[in-house]
């Protein structure tokens, strides 16, 4: 009867906890029952869980209930970033990143260095790395680049509201501040770029009597030496004695957290419905994305007065509905990685796995992007002559994401780097493996294009394969003439027009301003 079920005995598997999230487990037991249950009813799986060892059952032998851990999610389960080590054996890392580099100063906030592709779709330069590249289980761009992890703890014991703290800097260097978890530290206590902690500790009202602090810092200033790589700083300590000072209103706290978590809610439930509504087809793309917007800043708004509520649970929140507005074509990819990496400093396992399960998503739509802004790469050389560079940029775009992009949906940066390869192989007439090749490319944009354009196929790619059939050996009208079209088509791919996806939004928002307001919440 056992092996009706998808799981056995000691299998480890991640299950849904409903509002608390996923959470891993060890199955224990098999068919298992309550005395109280009726006559015949149990359930399949009984489970231990791994962070807590509680026991809950599984009611459903469903995915929808458990399900196979990915990878990704033991890696969230059993650390705290993607820079800690994990309780088991080490982790396994790319090769050394040799396109990494720093040639020049650190790039200003909201600058899409990960664009060029390369890199693994990371920032080419270290020091440039957001929270979401340094922390994420998703992004991982230290063990993708196989860069050196160095860790360091400090575990400072215990202190008490009202202690002075003064843990001076070890052998951290400098850089420190690119992406520390100040959420975690009590009030009163600074952190500095050269990885000292200073201040008073002061009453934590997010905080019981008691709790622990495991704050963690990241240093990139030494990322190319090789003995040393990333610092991960992680300084730990217990706060005791966290209790209100007389002139504190704790009930007026508490009222003024729960009329903040209500307003967040209320906003949350405007903007599934609004999305529900669009794709429902009964609200139009621009009502959906003022709307969708209005909302989000007013989210925005509220988070910057109660910026520690619920452990960061509205940040993820936050960052997850603005990558709804990416997928309406607005340029707002840096707002979900900006919330979404502020989320995971906070420290809460549940709402580090709220956030990861976005950053998932989230790091698809870099590569896609990546595959877009390489695809208008490529068009713009092939505007200059520069057929064979293009032909290399169009097919390092298509092997991102398999011939896909940010709204690149029929086979666009195929047929281009077959109108490259045509043209760059016509030139030399050294030989004509190029035929077979653009040949391959066509047909792959005509499977890609056949469900939305039909038998007579994207009218680009029909051109080129009508070009390609009439080639019969070097010809200069046959180039002048393919030249003529290639350039009619890229300048249509760069104005954005029908049947290509228009052209990229600007930014809404200042990325640098952003930046600002959210560190000026933990100053």
């Amino acid at each position: 009867m056992s092996g009706e079920l998808r799981f056995k005995v000691g299998a480890t598997v991640l299950c849904n906890l409903g509002p608390s999230g996923w959470k891993l487990g060890r199955v224990i037991a098999l068919h298992y029952r309550e005395e109280h249950w009726p006559e015949g009813r149990t359930a399949p799986y009984q489970v231990a869980l791994e962070a807590d060892h509680a026991l809950i059952y599984v009611p459903v032998d469903d995915a929808q209930y458990c399900r196979e851990p990915s990878p990704e999610d033991l890696r969230i389960a059993r650390r705290m970033d993607a820079l800690a080590a994990l309780p088991e054996a080490s982790e396994r890392r790319g090769p050394p990143g040799t396109e990494l580099g720093c040639a020049s100063q650190v790039s200003p906030p909201g600058a899409p260095g990960y664009r060029h592709g390369r890199c693994h779709c990371c920032d080419r330069c270290p020091r440039s790395w957001s929270a979401v590249e340094l922390y994420s289980e998703h992004y991982r761009c230290a063990a993708r680049n196989g860069l050196r992890v160095t860790r360091r703890a400090v575990d400072l014991g215990t202190v008490r509201v009202g202690d002075a703290m003064a843990h001076a800097a070890g052998a951290e260097g400098e850089g420190m501040l690119q992406c520390p978890t100040l959420v975690r530290l009590p009030p009163g206590v600074r952190f500095s770029d050269g990885g000292s902690l200073a201040g008073e500790v002061r009453h934590d009202p997010h905080q019981g009597a008691s709790y622990r602090v495991d704050f963690v810092a990241v240093s990139t200033a030494a990322w190319d030496d090789p003995a040393v790589g990333i610092v991960r700083l992680e300084i730990t300590f217990v706060v005791e004695g966290n209790e209100p000072p007389a002139a504190f209103d704790a009930r007026a706290f508490e009222h003024a957290q729960q009329e903040a978590r209500a307003s967040a809610a209320r906003l949350l439930r405007g903007l599934g419905d609004t999305w529900e509504r669009f794709e429902q087809g009964t609200l139009g793309h621009r009502e959906t994305i003022d709307g969708m917007l209005a909302d989000l800043r007013q989210l925005r708004a509220l988070l910057e007065r109660h910026p520690r509520l619920d452990e960061g649970r509205w940040w993820a929140h936050l960052g997850g509905y603005h990558m709804n507005v990416h997928k309406l074509l607005e340029n707002t990819l840096f707002e979900c990685e900006l919330y979404l990496g502020h989320a995971l400093t906070f420290g809460s396992a549940e709402v580090r796995s709220l956030a990861e399960v976005n950053l998932e998503g989230c790091y698809q739509k870099r590569v896609l992007e990546a595959a877009r802004f390489l695809w208008i790469e490529g068009t713009e050389q092939m505007m200059r002559g520069e057929w064979a560079a293009a032909a290399e940029t169009l097919r390092r775009g298509a092997a991102l994401k398999d011939g896909w992009g940010w709204a690149v949906n029929y086979g666009d940066l195929w047929m281009s780097e077959a109108a490259a390869r045509m043209i760059h192989g016509a030139e030399r007439a050294a030989d004509e493996e190029w035929v077979a090749e653009a040949a391959r490319l066509l047909e792959q944009a005509a499977e890609r294009a056949e469900e939305t354009f039909g038998a007579e196929g994207h009218p680009w790619a029909s051109e080129l394969d009508a070009a390609l059939a009439a080639y019969e050996g070097p010809s200069a009208a046959w180039l002048a003439r393919l030249k003529e079209r290639t350039v009619y088509w890229c300048a249509q791919v760069l104005a954005g027009a029908p049947p290509f996806p228009p052209q990229p939004q600007p930014r809404l928002e200042d990325a640098g301003e952003l930046v600002r307001r959210l560190r000026g919440l933990d100053a």
